[in-house]
Order: structure tokens, then sequence, then C-alpha cells
């Protein structure tokens, strides 16, 4: 899961910022929240979400697990690599987390922001009805669900990407940050490991690519030994790990 300072694209976060604050400026109405606290509550998110903005290596940073319901697309071919990897949806976020998905058109993002402001200033404003005007767990929480919110926003130019995403803290108390470092380019890029068990794979697709033919038969292979010893291992003798090849007919 890598940092979502370094991803591909360089408004990860700001966009979604931008829309959750006129959010919070303009909320779906909320009959449940407390309007004794209200103002403050809508100060204290809006300070959350600028900080948030301008946060930089000191701060904790999310990481970003990122999958597509695109199953075949030559634009993502290029960009990304020659093989590609299918995941059990509910098995995956068993495991790991919940996946959101990404937003893209304006309209969507407003609509999103608006309600997720309104859920957050409903809890931060009762939050501090209870504590005396102070901030409790509550509060804390939804301006963490409103970074992960953020985090969905993507510039329209990426929608045929069709992403969802698994959004985690690097202090997430399940998955300790161990932040690592790889290369690409001049750059060292932050990530952390999730463990996931090979049940949440289900398939593996061989790319658009000149030699795609010897390119499918070595995998296929190197896939049958991975798939027997995974039997053996886990005592699950039905699982299957297939191997496919994109139809896209494309030389690279």
């Amino acid at each position: 899961m890598t940092d979502i300072r370094y991803l591909n694209d360089s408004q990860e976060l700001h966009d979604g910022i931008d829309f959750l604050i006129e959010g919070v400026k303009n909320p779906f109405p909320d009959v449940f929240a407390n309007f004794e606290y209200f103002e403050k509550a809508r100060d204290y998110i809006l300070e959350s979400l600028r900080g948030l903005k301008s946060y930089g290596v000191s701060e904790d940073p999310l990481f970003i697990f990122s999958l597509s319901s695109e199953p075949d697309c030559l634009s993502q071919w290029r960009a990304y690599g020659s093989y590609a990897i299918e995941f059990d949806n509910e098995l995956l976020t068993s495991e790991v987390s919940k996946l959101l998905d990404c937003l893209y058109s304006d309209s969507q993002k407003i609509a999103n922001a608006r309600l997720h402001a309104r859920d957050a200033l409903a809890a931060v404003s009762n939050d501090m009805a209870k504590n005396n005007g102070c901030l409790g767990v509550d509060a804390l929480n939804a301006v963490i669900s409103m970074s992960y919110d953020a985090a969905t926003f993507k510039h329209r130019g990426f929608s045929e990407e069709k992403e969802s995403r698994i959004v985690l803290p690097s202090n997430d108390s399940e998955f300790p940050s161990n932040i690592k470092h790889r290369p690409r380019g001049d750059i060292l890029i932050p990530y952390i490991e999730v463990p996931i068990t090979l049940d949440c794979i289900k398939s593996i697709s061989v790319g658009p690519m000149q030699n795609q033919a010897m390119a499918f038969a070595s995998m296929s292979e190197f896939i049958y030994g991975i798939e027997r010893n995974w039997q053996v291992d886990s005592g699950n003798i039905e699982y299957e790990l297939e191997v496919h090849k994109s139809a896209i007919p494309f030389r690279s």
C-alpha cells in the first residue's frame, strides 16, 4: 500500500479536500446535529481539512491500495504493466478493509461531500455537547473518515481506470506501519505491507504483448505450482488460480 502523496495523480487529496471544504460550508441539513455547538464543530472540521491539505513528512500519511473494475483496458496495460491480478472482493475486504469507490464527476463529488459533511457535523457537534465543548473519540473519528473520503475524489481524467481503493493510516493498530521504501527513478516511495492469504487471489491475466502465447504458457506453469502448494498448505483442495489472456489484439 503506497503513501498517497507519491501516487501518479499530482492532485491526490487536494481535489477531494476542496470539495469537502465546500461541503462543510454548505452541507445537507441535519436535524440531529447539536446546534449549540454547530459552528464550533464546523470551524474544527474546516481547520482539520485545511491542515490535511498541507500536511508534510512529519504527519501520519494515508496508504492506498488501488484496484480497478475494468479487467482489460489498453491504457492501463500501457501504464501499469503486462500482468494483472484479479482479487476476490469479499475475501480481500474481509482480510484487510472495505473498498471505497472513487468518484470522478463533479456532481458526484458535490453530493458526496455535502452528505459526509452533514454526518461529520452531526458527529462532532454532538460529541462536543457530550464532552462540554471538548473533542472526544467520535469527533476525531469523524475527521479521519473525511480524510478517507478525500482519498476517493479523483480527477475526471482518470475516470477510465474505474478505480476502487483500500485506505489505511500508517498507524493502523491492526497493521503496524513498519514503513518501507522502494525506488522509482530518483525518488524513494514509502509503502507498507499488509498480509493476505492466497485465497484472496482469483486469477492472473497476461496483457497484450508480442510473445503473449509464450508468456501465457510460462505463467500457467508458474501458477500451477503455487496453486498445488496452496491446496496442500491451506487444506483448501478446491482452490483454483486461473490464468487468462487479454483479448486486445495489440503487440507492444
